[in-house]
């Protein structure tokens, strides 16, 4: 016998497969760029059960991974795109159950791989954002999907709701706000941003609740949903109640649109930045229209 050893880049790419799946390392596609580019361009069923293995192992050993959930887990995976996700689905080891022991089913949180990069594009040659701008297609198919349990919108104190302001992605902050994000965590941190940004759009958005933003980008599902809980589901208002015009005809009763209350409160400290910023459209409007008294700090500011 020579003696000569078999290295992983003579090894066919299917054995490469079975190896990164029973290994579940995650440091072995970085231990050269032969296997990184073999790791990188494989089918997405491969990447599936990679996933899958690699949760396993973690859930195996530790109760806090499966309270977790598989799916918060696997979303943290650059690899994990809805094409795998939907391979993922289809494998029958997908660990789509709860154990006896830990009745609570998990919640999906975002994580903020999805986020980090996004940023304005104001600069110029720079095309406005669209619908079709990641992150948006896969949010749309993780909300929309009924084998995805609840998606936690406000995961990491509303870091996807500060990031989409920061980068005024307009339809990404509707989809959002009609999937339940807040923008009250850390301190108004969302509106906070939005002033600095000097949007008085953004800042209304952020703030007032509009009856049309929760059906932007939500599925006829997510919008039945909406609407049993908002207790909409009532007869038409022509149908329901009349009443008698001058001339003792019957008249349709005019359809009011209900107000919704505020998402935040307006407050010193949202008046005081917007003053700092010399967002004067913003001042005006918590002024006039929230009803924002400046204090003497913010009056000195003013003057």
């Amino acid at each position: 016998m020579s003696g000569r050893v078999l290295a992983l880049d003579h090894l066919p790419v299917e054995l490469l497969y079975d190896i990164h799946a029973f290994a579940t390392s995650p440091a072995l596609p970085l231990t050269c760029k032969y296997l990184y580019e073999v790791f990188k361009s494989a089918p997405a069923t491969v990447h599936a059960e990679y996933l899958i293995a690699s949760y396993s192992d973690l859930a195996a050993q530790s109760a806090s991974v499966r309270a977790f959930g598989f799916l918060s887990k696997a979303l943290r995976y650059p690899i994990c795109t809805r094409d795998v996700l939907e391979a993922i689905f289809r494998n029958p080891n997908y660990p789509r159950t709860v154990p006896k022991d830990e009745p609570q089913r998990p919640l999906t949180v975002l994580p903020r791989r999805l986020f980090r990069d996004l940023a304005p594009r104001d600069g110029p040659g720079q095309r406005p954002w669209t619908d079709e701008d990641e992150p948006l297609p896969l949010l749309r198919y993780l909300y929309g999907h009924e084998r995805v349990p609840t998606i936690r919108t406000n995961s990491h104190d509303g870091y996807a709701l500060t990031r989409a302001v920061y980068a005024e992605f307009t339809p990404l902050i509707r989809f959002l706000l009609a999937h339940e994000a807040s923008p009250g965590y850390k301190d108004n941190l969302a509106v906070t941003v939005a002033i600095r940004r000097k949007s008085l759009p953004l800042v209304r958005m952020l703030i007032e609740r509009d009856g049309s933003i929760g059906l932007v980008g939500q599925t006829p599902f997510d919008v039945e949903k909406r609407k049993r809980r908002e207790g909409s589901y009532q007869r038409d208002v022509v149908s329901m109640g009349k009443k008698r015009g001058r001339t003792g005809d019957i008249e349709p009763r005019s359809a009011k649109k209900r107000k919704l209350g505020d998402r935040v409160t307006v407050s010193q400290e949202m008046l005081k930045t917007a003053v700092k910023c010399d967002a004067r459209d913003i001042v005006e409007y918590f002024m006039r229209e929230k009803g924002c008294a400046p204090n003497m700090q913010t009056v000195l500011l003013m003057g």
